[in-house]
């Protein structure tokens, strides 16, 4: 009898030892949440960052110069030599820049032929002939060599060269490529002194490139056409392609005026990349040189 006593006092403390345990677990599971003091501040975890991929920014090419920007360019030059006053710092942000420039020529038509009665003293600077048997179309233009000439000369400077060719540009008054109606005149092609005022040219260097360096060569090719096809009646274009090389002070166009009375005359310095025959409206070449 006392042996079971002894036992059911054991069993009753070991119950009242868990019930216990139970119990402060309870009460410490539902203790109320710590108010922080006035002064202490909530650390939190900082959000995560998400990094957004930057889109990387391609830079688009300038387009190239054409007809108007170089004239354009060029008036401000002459208009510099004019007054007297320091080349325009707007023409400098023109050298490196690529170009695109047409030049109409054959607008009145076939140019003669040498050997004819009809010949000219002084052939045309471009034109075309055509052949109605053979169907063969003869196009041709022939640069200036203006390397010793003494105003070109003089603006070059300090600039080494042993060659310098390039083309006058026809009314620099009109920023159209197309023929005009002085062209369809019945008049020499070949423009006197008076009318050589604006030229673009390549200053060779004895040391650089001479891919597209002709001498007195000019550009001439025959194609034939097809049985349905016939000449252009709006002659033909010589599109120039290459980017502004510029003078050593920076500048791309440097001009020189002899007399008060009369306008400048000025050189854009440039470097040809492409020589190409045209016909207007038409982008596709007939021949080309690189």
């Amino acid at each position: 009898m006392a042996e079971h006593n002894i036992r059911f006092r054991i069993l009753t403390h070991l119950i009242a030892a868990g019930a216990g345990g139970v119990l402060a677990f309870v009460l410490a599971d539902k203790e109320p949440a710590k108010t922080p003091a006035p002064d202490e501040q909530i650390v939190q975890d900082p959000a995560p960052v998400v990094e957004v991929p930057k889109i990387p920014v391609i830079p688009v090419p300038s387009p190239p110069l054409d007809r108007a920007a170089l004239l354009a360019a060029a008036a401000s030059a002459a208009d510099a030599a004019a007054s007297g006053s320091a080349l325009p710092q707007s023409n400098a942000a023109l050298t490196g820049r690529s170009f695109v420039l047409r030049m109409p020529f054959g607008c009145r038509g076939e140019m003669a032929d040498p050997k004819g009665a009809d010949a000219k003293e002084k052939p045309s600077w471009a034109g075309w002939s055509f052949n109605p048997k053979s169907r063969a179309l003869r196009l041709t233009a022939q640069a200036s060599d203006l390397a010793e000439t003494e105003w070109v000369k003089q603006l070059a400077g300090e600039m080494t060269f042993d060659a310098v060719e390039g083309f006058w540009l026809r009314r620099p008054w009109t920023r159209t490529e197309q023929c005009g109606a002085d062209d369809l005149a019945p008049t020499d092609d070949m423009l006197d002194a008076s009318q050589r005022r604006l030229a673009i040219a390549q200053f060779y260097s004895p040391e650089g490139s001479r891919t597209l360096r002709r001498g007195n060569r000019p550009y001439s090719s025959t194609v034939k056409l097809k049985e349905n096809e016939t000449p252009s009646s709006n002659g033909y274009q010589l599109q120039l392609e290459g980017k502004i090389s510029g003078f050593p002070d920076g500048q791309p166009i440097h001009c020189s005026q002899a007399s008060p009375s009369v306008a400048p005359r000025c050189v854009i310095a440039v470097q040809f990349e492409r020589v190409a025959f045209v016909a207007p409206g038409k982008d596709e070449p007939i021949v080309e040189w690189r």
